[in-house]
C-alpha cells in the first residue's frame, strides 16, 4: 500500500433501479465512505443524489438508443478507474446489482483485508477476482417477502457458483474492460480464495419482474431506432433463465469453499483460454446455501 493513496474508491453506474442502487450504496459507503464511492448517474437522475448522500455523482448523458452501450460504458469505467489510481491503491468498478465480500472468517472487511494481505507486498497481482455467486430465490424455503431493513443474504442463502460472475473486478493497475467487466486486459487471473462477488440478480422472484418489466420497456424503446436492441437481449431471458435454474438446479448443503469447483475453473482456463483470461467451465447442478455468517454483510 502507498501511504500517500486512499487504500480504495469503487466505481458504479446507474439507471434508475432505487432500491439495488440504496443497497449498493448501503453497503460501500459503510465500509469505505462514501467519499470514496464514484456513481455515474446514467441520465443525471437527482434521486441517486438523493439516495447517494456523500458520494461522487458523475453525470452521464444517456442515449435512448443504447447504442454499443454496454461496450461503451464499460470502457468509460475502466478509463476512470486508471485516472483514479493516481490517487488510491485500488479500485473496485462494480455493476449496481454486485457486492464483494470478505469472508468474516478473515478480515471484518475489503480495506483490512487488502493491507494485512498486500499492505508490505510489492508483488500484488494487478487484479484479483472474487469467486462468483449467482444469488437464487427459492420460494418454496424462503417464502416471506424481502424486508428492505434486513440484509439480503439473512433471507435469501441459496447460491450457484458461477465462472461468469467470478469477476476481475478489483484493480490496481490502469485496466481496459470488456463488455459487462467480466475480462479485462492484465493478463492472467487470480481468483480469490477469501473474496466472493454476490450476484443480486435473480435472488428474489418480486424483484426480478419489477426490475425485468422496467429494462424491457427500455430494450423496446432503444429497438425503434437501433436494430441491435430490438433481437435478442439477455435483459429479456432473465426470467426464463430463472426458472431454467430452478427446475434443473437440487438443493445443496452449506458450503462456499467448494474447492473442486475453483480447481477446475483455474485448470480449464489454462487448457481452453490462455489468451482470453475468462475461467474454464465445470460441471455444476446444485444451489448451495451460503454460510450464517455471511448474513450481516450485504
Amino acid at each position: 500500500m502507498d501511504k500517500t493513496r486512499k487504500p480504495l474508491g469503487v466505481i458504479g453506474m446507474v439507471h434508475q433501479d432505487y432500491a439495488i442502487f440504496k443497497r449498493w450504496y448501503d453497503y460501500y459507503s459503510a465500509q469505505f465512505g462514501p467519499e470514496n464511492l464514484f456513481v455515474f448517474s446514467h441520465g443525471n437522475d437527482p434521486e441517486h443524489r438523493e439516495i447517494a448522500q456523500g458520494a461522487n455523482i458523475i453525470n452521464a448523458p444517456r442515449d435512448p438508443t443504447m447504442y454499443k452501450f454496454d461496450p461503451r460504458r464499460w470502457r468509460m469505467m475502466g478509463d476512470f478507474a486508471s485516472g483514479m489510481l493516481n490517487f488510491y491503491n485500488w479500485m473496485l468498478v462494480t455493476d449496481i446489482d454486485e457486492f464483494v465480500v470478505v469472508d468474516p472468517n478473515v478480515a471484518d472487511g475489503l480495506v483490512p483485508y487488502l493491507e494485512t494481505k498486500f499492505g508490505q507486498d510489492a508483488g500484488a497481482p494487478p487484479c484479483i477476482s472474487p469467486f462468483g455467486l449467482n444469488m437464487v430465490h427459492v420460494p418454496e424455503e424462503e417464502p416471506m417477502a424481502l424486508d428492505p431493513g434486513r440484509t439480503v443474504l439473512s433471507q435469501r442463502r441459496f447460491f450457484y457458483p458461477s465462472r461468469v460472475y467470478s469477476k476481475p473486478t478489483l484493480v490496481r493497475e490502469p485496466v481496459m474492460f470488456g463488455p459487462g467487466g467480466h475480462r479485462n486486459n492484465l493478463g492472467r487471473r487470480v481468483l480469490s480464495d477469501d473474496l466472493y462477488l454476490v450476484h443480486l440478480k435473480i435472488h428474489d422472484v418480486t424483484e426480478i419482474k419489477e426490475r425485468l418489466s422496467r429494462q424491457v420497456g427500455l430494450l423496446d424503446q432503444a429497438g425503434q431506432s437501433n436494430a441491435e436492441m430490438a433481437g435478442r437481449h439477455g435483459w429479456r431471458t432473465t426470467l426464463k433463465d430463472y426458472e431454467n435454474i430452478r427446475s434443473k438446479f437440487k438443493l445443496g448443503p452449506e458450503d462456499i469453499r467448494l474447492p473442486e469447483i475453483r480447481a477446475a475453473m483455474v485448470e480449464k482456463q489454462k487448457e481452453r483460454y490462455t489468451d482470453r483470461y475468462i475461467w474454464g467451465e465445470f460441471q455444476n447442478d446444485t444451489l448451495y446455501r451460503i454460510p450464517e455468517r455471511f448474513a450481516r454483510l450485504v
